[in-house]
């Protein structure tokens, strides 16, 4: 039997439960883990000085590094273009993370699927640019924070006055991580990231299409389909897979294989979000990421029997992903639910490990995520303008009425409490306490299309 490989393996606190699931029959890899909490906590310039030290030091004690967000991805690749592994290049990272500059990009690779976009301050100067309204958000954003619908340029001059400094904060760890090697200084990066973009209002489907790129070769899982809760800017559930005529399919693959390379993202996976116009056999860019989409990793599994993680490690130690399918336990679909309180409060208590338990005992196919801890707020954690997100369920099945009867079970199985003053911590009096049906991109989702 050879010798497992050695991965440095970078990803946020709450995928460690996750990423044990996918290696712990394996033979093939054995993983180190840092978390981005520790690494923040502890310094990114510092860590990355330590660890790109330690690994020339001993070129052998890894044979790959990845990372799972966009926080780890670029202290991944940076880690890796210092000591010679593979990961996706530091300026691909840039070029995506940077949602300015892949505008840019974009705007030469793809320009009939590029929506109409500006600067904030250029749009100030010269408000002519887009018809109100449109939506602005950070030039390099985080699960839809200083993501909002503008009616007028005083209310977009609010918006920078009162959340600027909020943003700048977020991104000094990956200034801070670029700064490391002056080669990496981009003057068009470090002008604009704290900045916000404009960008006109694009319809259609909302879904993100999964993939990944090997020595320059595109290749794809499959599309996943966003559902927001009514009137919010908030994900109610993705349902994988999801299936567009095959004429669009077709227009949408042929533009992200055009677009990814042009970005210099490579060796790397992807996620696109756009929102596609079935009537119009056309398509429109929301944004790009040079990384996994960590959240349906095991959507993807449940279905197609492709670990994604694993294929990861694949691609970081110089061999090509191989889709494996496991040939039972498959499923037809899977419906990555997320959970969310529409205002904040203290949290009392989170899922006991005797109620994982009876989960995993009843619904072993399931899987449930937990993304926040006990005696703090729910605003102390990621969260978008509106909602707290405190649990990401996958709920995989062969009918929409078979996942919907357990995702509804296992909810009451989970346990969470809350010390709220108001009453409507767990749901929006509007919201209904079932998912919404499958919808098809209604003017109520025009009119809050989240960003991410």
């Amino acid at each position: 039997m050879s010798e497992k490989k050695r991965i440095l393996f970078l990803c946020d606190a709450s995928d460690i439960d996750v990423v044990e699931q996918s290696f712990r029959d394996q033979q093939e890899y054995e993983l180190t883990m840092e978390t981005i909490e520790k690494i923040l906590s502890f310094g990114v310039r510092e860590y990355l000085d330590q660890t790109i030290q330690r690994i020339n030091h001993n070129p052998d004690i890894y044979d790959g590094v990845v990372g799972t967000h966009d926080s780890s991805a670029i202290i991944a690749a940076i880690i890796a273009q210092e000591t010679g592994k593979r990961f996706a290049p530091v300026q691909g990272i840039v070029n995506s993370q940077n949602k300015y500059i892949c505008r840019r990009l974009q705007e030469k690779a793809i320009p009939e699927y590029t929506p109409n976009y500006c600067l904030a301050l250029d749009y100030l100067r010269d408000p002519s640019q887009l018809p109100t309204p449109f939506f602005i958000k950070p030039v390099r954003s985080n699960i839809s924070f200083g993501t909002h619908k503008i009616d007028s340029p005083e209310q977009l001059e609010y918006y920078i006055g009162n959340e600027s400094m909020d943003i700048a904060l977020f991104n000094q760890y990956y200034l801070d991580a670029l700064s490391y090697n002056s080669g990496y200084h981009n003057a068009l990066n470090i002008a604009t990231c704290n900045s916000f973009m404009c960008e006109e209002f694009i319809q259609g489907n909302q879904v993100t299409v999964d993939g990944y790129i090997y020595e320059g070769q595109v290749y794809f899982f499959g599309i996943t389909k966003a559902v927001y809760y009514p009137r919010t800017n908030s994900f109610s559930h993705h349902e994988f897979p999801y299936t567009f005529p095959v004429e669009l399919e077709k227009v949408i693959r042929d533009g992200i294989s055009r677009l990814i390379p042009e970005l210099e993202i490579d060796n790397s996976f992807f996620n696109v979000e756009l929102r596609a116009d079935e009537e119009n056999n056309r398509f429109a860019l929301i944004e790009v990421n040079s990384r996994i989409a960590f959240q349906f990793a095991k959507t993807i599994e449940s279905v197609t029997g492709f670990d994604p993680l694993r294929m990861m490690c694949d691609m970081a130690v110089g061999k090509k992903p191989e889709q494996k399918a496991a040939t039972e336990d498959l499923f037809q679909y899977c419906y990555n639910f997320e959970l969310h309180a529409f205002s904040d409060a203290r949290i009392m208590q989170t899922p006991t490990q005797s109620a994982y338990t009876e989960i995993s005992m009843k619904y072993p196919e399931v899987k449930v995520r937990n993304l926040v801890h006990e005696n703090a707020n729910l605003s102390d954690f990621k969260h978008n303008p509106e909602s707290f997100r405190y649990c990401i369920i996958d709920v995989p099945g062969n009918s929409d009425e078979d996942i919907m009867l357990k995702y509804e079970d296992v909810v009451s199985m989970l346990g969470y409490n809350f010390d709220s003053p108001t009453d409507d911590i767990l749901h929006n009096p509007e919201l209904p306490s079932r998912p919404p049906e499958h919808t098809k991109g209604g003017k109520l989702e025009f009119d809050r299309q989240p960003q991410s």
